[in-house]
């Protein structure tokens, strides 16, 4: 298959690049202004990426959608199969580093969506571990979680409102959106002397 080729390269957080994806598109053939990029998405869903988006925008009958690796493009069945189903009816091939896939042929489907399978069984796989991890460091008490953070003025206004016994613990909570043990430290920490 020798159709114009249409890349896609993502990385899960900001921190991720993808110099070594770019260079892989390039070197397949893709042209620089065709290589579309998410960075900071995960790929267990495609709403909301726009690179994702224009890439699909950017194919035309003919073309192909190429990827270097199956993961970069989706980790969830259902999304896969969609964007998939849709790119064929497109008359789009798939191309996974230097091979392509046709999604219409029983093969290439069924090689897709194998490793759809799997790249969602492997994102599955990292969150069980992340929680399991955080389950454990929580038990040990080395996870307390992102601390709240409050401007000021609200901890002055909580401090006020506790002293004159206007509302109670559960409802300056709720107001605030934070948890009670936030407003205890606010009212009673070393730092905030009732």
């Amino acid at each position: 298959m020798n159709g114009t080729r249409v890349g896609y390269a993502r990385c899960s957080t900001d921190e991720q690049d993808v110099i070594i994806q770019t260079e892989q598109l390039l070197t397949l053939g893709v042209p620089q202004d065709r290589i579309y990029i998410d960075r900071g998405f995960s790929g267990t869903t495609g709403r909301n990426r726009a690179g994702l988006e224009q890439a699909l925008a950017a194919v035309w009958d003919g073309t192909v959608f190429t990827v270097t690796k199956f993961d970069r493009f989706a980790r969830n069945m259902a999304e896969a199969n969609d964007l998939l189903t849709d790119l064929s009816s497109r008359g789009v091939h798939f191309g996974l580093g230097a091979s392509v896939y046709d999604w219409s042929d029983p093969f290439g489907r069924l090689f897709l969506q194998t490793l759809a399978m799997v790249a969602e069984f492997e994102a599955n796989i990292g969150h069980q571990r992340t929680h399991e991890g955080m389950a454990l460091a929580k038990k040990d008490g080395n996870l307390k979680g992102k601390q709240p953070q409050l401007p000021e003025s609200a901890r002055r206004s909580i401090r006020r409102r506790h002293a004159e016994g206007e509302v109670s613990l559960a409802d300056l909570a709720t107001e605030y959106s934070v948890g009670r043990s936030t407003i205890h430290r606010i009212i009673g920490g070393p730092d905030n002397p009732r």
